[in-house]
C-alpha cells in the first residue's frame, strides 16, 4: 500500500504533505456539505481516501462521489477500496480535465468540489486552469471548498470565486486554512473589473 511518506518524496509537489489529515481537518472541510441535497461531489487529489471514506459513508446511496487522482498508485489504492461502492468513480487524471471526466459518465452539474492540492507547488498555469475549470463546473449555489498549507494563492481562488467562510486548523500536521468559496457570476467579475484598484486589493 503507498503511503504519504513515500508518495511525498517520490513527487512532493503533487503529494503536499507527509502525513494524512486530522480528523479535525476532516471534520472542518465535511462541514459545508449538505448530504441530503448532494447529488454529485467531486474530490481532487483524494490521496489514500482520507476524505473520500467520509464522503462515501454520510452521502446517499443515489449520490455519484468523482475521484480525480493524478498519482497512480493511489488511483490505483482508490479503486481497490471502493470497487464495490455504487456510484463511486475513480479517475487517474488531472483536475483541470475533470469536465471531459464528468461528461464520459453522463455527469452535467456538480454541487461540491473538495480540494486539497497544493497549488503553491503546482505549476502556476495548471493552478490557474484548474480553479477557472472548477468555476465552469460547479453549479451556481455550488461550492468548492478547499484545505491548503498556507493563504498565499488567494488572489488567484478569488478571481473566480467568491470567500464564504475561513478556518485555521491547527490541530493538523502542519496547520491548515479550510476555505469555502462559491463561483463569481459574470455580473461579479464585471463589476469587480470596474471597481477602483484599491477596493480590489481589500477584498483579495
Amino acid at each position: 500500500m503507498p503511503s504519504f511518506v513515500e508518495e511525498f518524496f517520490r513527487n512532493p509537489a503533487m503529494v503536499g504533505s507527509l502525513i494524512p489529515s486530522s480528523r479535525e481537518l476532516t471534520d472542518k472541510v465535511i462541514e459545508p456539505i449538505d448530504f441530503a441535497a448532494a447529488r454529485c461531489i467531486v474530490e481532487y487529489g483524494p490521496g489514500t481516501g482520507v476524505f473520500t471514506d467520509i464522503l462515501v459513508a454520510r452521502r446517499r446511496a443515489e449520490t455519484v462521489i468523482v475521484l480525480v487522482e493524478t498519482n497512480r498508485r493511489f488511483a490505483t489504492l482508490l479503486q481497490e477500496r471502493y470497487a464495490h461502492q455504487p456510484n463511486v468513480h475513480i479517475i487517474h487524471g488531472s483536475a483541470d480535465k475533470t469536465g471531459d471526466y464528468l461528461s464520459k459518465l453522463g455527469i452535467q452539474e456538480v454541487d461540491y468540489v473538495v480540494c486539497g492540492l497544493p497549488f503553491s507547488s503546482l505549476p502556476r498555469k495548471l493552478g490557474w486552469r484548474i480553479v477557472e475549470h472548477t468555476q465552469q463546473l460547479l453549479l451556481p449555489a455550488g461550492k468548492l471548498i478547499l484545505f491548503q498549507y498556507s493563504l498565499q494563492n488567494r488572489k488567484l481562488f478569488e478571481k473566480f470565486f467568491r470567500l464564504t467562510s475561513h478556518a485555521h486548523v491547527l490541530l493538523n500536521l502542519p496547520p491548515a486554512y479550510v476555505l469555502v468559496y462559491e463561483p463569481r457570476a459574470a455580473a461579479d467579475d464585471d463589476k469587480r473589473e470596474n471597481q477602483p484598484a484599491e477596493a480590489v486589493q481589500k477584498q483579495a
